[in-house]
């Protein structure tokens, strides 16, 4: 590799804080910079270093023989030197002579690097487990922006924590893994386990095994320092000659060295700052400096994205979805995105309160088209998200995106212009999502969007509502289409046809359909009859909350015309729906129908009723179709 292949990285900035010119050079060269990371990185996570688990080893075989205790707390390599097996002591001699068996060794490691200890005091106290800092490096390996990392540790907390990120590492722990290594260049991340694995015989341990590395060992590390900048972190370059072999060759470096010691480095550390003249970060242990090292380079790739379009947001959406190390990007993507809505539906220059929408068709529509031009992009993340979360791991995302949309200022009182446009994106929102879960089957995300988002309701309640008057109302009654977009009339006259009197909620409806149809085109993919059909199946499912929670007419749309009863007299979707109708069924975990199933088939009832009579209202009154 030569600097022409690889990115600039931005050189230490003398004169402000170390983290953030660290954090500039990261951002600007993903890549550019390696690990070095010692005991400090896991000592705070509760695993000691290889000498540490020796030195007790030790001391515990002379408790279990009842010689020399003293001596072998004191001085392992002497106790061992006068009970050994004659060799100097080791690692692997050592596990040799405890353990005969590799079954037997590996029990006798475990305690050291895996939680347990009596009564499990390790689980209770999180001990051997990643930290902060595993998890804050996990995440600049799974961005991209460090893809090397050098060990001397012999624990998996990184592994596991890289594993849990979604990245699968190259590990090599010895000079017999560089045959048929990826080269560092072309790996997505590897971890080079300088002193080996937890489990590998040939680990180096004590102050004599670690004089020297075989010359392969020594070249891979060499290329390390020469070719990348370095952070280092938790080494103290004590016992590791042959490491600070390595560093005392280079004579010469490309990119920064950059030192993380709490109290300053000292002793051999310092020598290596000076000779490098690395750029020291003190008074911050692994645990602070990485995730606050994460959370400077996270904010600064947030400078460099582009504006956001809608095709480049869903895009983003999509490839998040399914990385739970995108998690937070992906939150705070739809979460940024509904506080530009929420921004604009609160600008009064942009919404005059005081429009004349009721008396003026024209202007009504302009402003609910308005609504839609500011809220699109939102739309089509809620519809993407919602039908693509298989697991339902962002459901509160898209929840809480409803919410906020609710929260839009009211207007005063005598100020509404015909209903309560200034709603109208919250039910568009409520609308996409849920029959994006209708779509990909998802019947407990769809009574979470219907409840749970909430609307406050301090003066008196709506007619019919059986809440009291200061309690607030769930997104199911708040969002009535007649509530939000008036009795009707206004959007009868914008569209192609007169809708009679008994069919004005089919208007309401018609509508939303045309308006959602392009933003639900990549879950209803299959074509306009499976967009229809759970359209009519949300409308159905909201038309039974409603009937259970409130004495008010529900909202009766489309799914009520001709064409949609069967030849025995029963609303097709209604058959579909209450067909779900179980104590295991999905919708009642969300809290619906207070998860009593007869309360949904009293619901039923009432609904099927109702559709009956509305029917039996419009018969020859449907407008040509």
């Amino acid at each position: 590799m030569t600097d022409h292949d690889r990115p600039g990285a931005a050189a230490a900035v003398r004169g402000i804080d170390p983290v953030v010119s660290l954090a500039m050079g990261v951002q600007a060269g993903p890549g550019v910079y390696a690990l070095l990371l010692g005991a400090g990185m896991s000592r705070d996570a509760g695993v000691p270093t290889g000498w540490e688990i020796v030195a007790d080893l030790v001391r515990r075989a002379a408790v279990a023989r009842g010689a020399d205790e003293e001596l072998a707390a004191a001085d392992p390599e002497s106790w061992w030197a006068r009970h050994g097996d004659g060799g100097p002591l080791g690692y692997s001699a050592l596990l040799e002579a405890l353990g005969d068996t590799p079954a037997a060794r590996h029990k006798l490691l475990r305690g050291y690097f895996e939680p347990g200890g009596p009564g499990e005091t390790d689980r209770r106290e999180g001990l051997k487990r990643p930290g902060a800092a595993h998890r804050a490096v996990a995440r600049l390996v799974a961005r991209g922006w460090i893809r090397v990392v050098l060990t001397t540790n012999f624990d998996r907390l990184l592994e596991q924590a890289l594993e849990a990120a979604g990245v699968q590492p190259q590990v090599v722990h010895g000079p017999a893994g560089l045959l048929g290594m990826t080269p560092l260049a072309h790996a997505r991340a590897t971890v080079v386990k300088l002193h080996g694995d937890l489990t590998d015989l040939e680990a180096r341990n004590t102050e004599r095994e670690l004089e020297e590395y075989p010359a392969a060992w020594a070249g891979l590390v060499d290329q390390v320092l020469d070719e990348y900048g370095l952070i280092v972190c938790g080494w103290s370059a004590q016992w590791d000659h042959a490491l600070v072999s390595c560093f005392e060759r280079r004579t010469t470096r490309r990119y920064p060295v950059f030192w993380c010691a709490p109290l300053g480095p000292r002793g051999r550390a310092a020598e290596l700052v000076a000779r490098h003249g690395a750029v020291v970060i003190r008074g911050l242990s692994a645990q602070e400096f990485f995730p606050g090292l994460l959370a400077r380079v996270e904010a600064l790739e947030h400078l460099t994205e582009p504006a956001p379009t809608r095709e480049l947001s869903v895009a983003r959406l999509k490839r998040a979805l399914p990385d739970p190390v995108r998690r937070i990007e992906l939150h705070e993507l739809v979460d940024g995105e509904a506080v530009r809505v929420v921004e604009r539906l609160s600008d009064g220059d942009r919404y005059p309160p005081g429009e004349p929408a009721s008396s003026a068709p024209r202007a009504y529509r302009e402003r609910l088209e308005r609504y839609e031009r500011d809220c699109d992009t939102l739309l089509h993340l809620l519809s993407v998200g919602a039908f693509h979360d298989e697991g339902g791991a962002h459901t509160r995302v898209w929840v809480r995106a409803v919410q906020r949309l609710l929260n839009v200022r009211r207007y005063g009182a005598g100020e509404r212009p015909g209903g309560e446009p200034h709603l109208y994106p919250a039910l568009l929102a409520l609308s996409a999502a849920g029959t994006a879960a209708v779509l990909a089957g998802r019947d407990e995300l769809l009574g979470r969007l219907l409840l749970e988002p909430v609307l406050a309701a301090p003066g008196a309640p709506r007619p019919g509502s059986r809440r009291a008057a200061a309690e607030p109302e769930p997104a199911v009654l708040a969002l009535r289409t007649g509530t939000v977009l008036g009795e009707g009339r206004l959007v009868n006259a914008l569209l192609d046809e007169p809708y009679p009197p008994p069919l004005v909620q089919v208007a309401h409806s018609t509508w939303l359909r045309r308006r959602l149809r392009g933003v639900l085109a990549e879950p209803a993919a299959d074509g306009d009859r499976v967009f229809s059909d759970a359209f009519d199946t949300f409308e159905y499912v909201t038309a039974l909350l409603q009937a259970d929670l409130s004495q008010a007419p529900v909202a009766l749309g489309e799914f009520t015309l001709a064409d949609r009863w069967d030849g025995e007299g029963r609303l097709r979707v209604a058959t579909r729906v209450q067909a779900r109708f179980s104590e295991s069924w999905p919708l009642l975990r969300s809290g619906a129908f207070g998860g009593e199933i007869q309360r949904a088939h009293t619901a039923a009832a009432v609904v099927d009723v109702v559709c009956a009579q509305r029917c039996a209202e419009a018969a020859g009154q449907e407008p040509y179709r």
